[in-house]
């Protein structure tokens, strides 16, 4: 059953009282990290190059006043769209069957203040083997969903963070044993992303470092479209070398929600020469535009790296972050400077993108 889009999609929030915070905070994702839409950027259930075995386990951490419930949507790797899965509601992990998801763990309902759950190989036991993407974690008020209208339930806030780990097997018979090699995968609250609109402000584009591809190690690149479910993202990709020579630049168009990662970016995306060993770059992705129909249009982008050692499959996750200063002075004593200002108004006080709701 599909459901339909709620007026919270089309809707952009001005004000600047109540939105300090929300906005400010996406410079500070290591401080800031609560809220009512957390993205994971990537989950999988899937073998990987070099013989890996990914799976992922996430963790929900209930850091508001009253219980909450859960509801997680999964957006497939490679789409070119992801909107009629998005608006299809048997795709959708909940806690309560009555609220119409397709999925249902009850673990994820009337999660008490304080208290976490943990849900192993999600992807897997959910979606099924094979399966890869970005996960958009909601949070509302436990038994809340289906009584708001539209449907949605009363916005709560948590944690949400993650470990995306190879598995392999050790030694034979008695002797075997299944090791694990991961990282850990921090949820991105939903206004901590990149948006074209405040290039000025320094908050469209994110550099990675540590970009290695040779014998030894590889690396990947994701980039994650949490706009609008109308909007399309356009994005560059800058390669750099050590010495700030730029070695390729290439732009993409992401569609709708569509989650991507490029494997072995450096040779596979930006198309260098595989023979050739790559070390101490840097990339550097930015938001330059969209496209779209939306009435009022959400812009946003998540964005993360990898680099993984071949001999281990041993991940490191590098995180996106901006390279502005926190502008503590506004968040903390409200003196907000004219960009500060700037950067209120043009992004929403709402997240983009709504728990769409089963048409009944």
């Amino acid at each position: 059953m599909y459901s339909t889009l709620s007026a919270e999609v089309h809707m952009r929030a001005v004000t600047v009282v109540g939105t300090v915070a929300l906005v400010m905070a996406g410079t500070a994702a290591a401080m800031f990290r609560a809220a009512d839409m957390v993205i994971v950027p990537v989950a999988a259930a899937t073998p990987g190059l070099q013989n890996s075995n990914w799976r992922s386990d996430i963790e929900i951490l209930n850091v508001d006043a009253v219980p909450v419930d859960v509801a997680i949507i999964l957006l497939p790797s490679y789409a070119a769209s992801n909107l009629y899965w998005y608006l299809n509601m048997d795709n959708h992990l909940g806690g309560r069957q009555s609220d119409g998801f397709g999925h249902v763990d009850e673990r994820l309902k009337d999660i008490p203040p304080g208290r976490a759950v943990i849900l192993e190989d999600l992807v897997k036991n959910v979606w099924g083997e094979g399966n890869k993407g970005a996960l958009l974690v909601y949070a509302f008020e436990a038994g809340s969903f289906s009584s708001t209208t539209p449907p949605g339930g009363h916005p709560r806030r948590i944690l949400v963070t993650s470990r995306t780990y190879s598995q392999a097997t050790t030694g034979e018979g008695s002797e075997a044993r299944t090791l694990t090699y991961g990282q850990q995968i921090p949820g991105i609250p939903w206004y901590d992303y990149l948006d074209p609109n405040l290039k000025d402000e320094g908050f469209a584009s994110v550099t990675f470092t540590g970009i290695r591809e040779d014998a030894r190690f590889r690396s990947a690149l994701g980039l994650v479209n949490v706009s609008d479910p109308l909007t399309s993202m356009q994005v560059k990709i800058t390669l750099k070398a050590a010495d700030g020579t730029v070695l390729k630049e290439r732009s993409l168009l992401i569609g709708p929600l569509v989650h991507v990662q490029y494997d072995q970016f450096v040779v596979g995306l930006l198309g260098l020469d595989g023979q050739q060993s790559y070390t101490g770059l840097t990339v550097t992705v930015e938001a330059t535009g969209w496209q779209g129909n939306a009435n009022e249009p959400t812009p946003a982008l998540i964005a993360y790296a990898s680099r993984v050692d071949n001999a281990t499959n041993d991940p490191v996750y590098l995180e996106q972050a901006f390279g502005v200063e926190l502008p503590w002075d506004c968040v903390f004593n409200g003196h907000c400077s004219p960009a500060a200002a700037r950067a209120l108004a043009v992004r929403g006080a709402r997240r983009p993108l709504p728990i769409p709701a089963r048409v009944r």
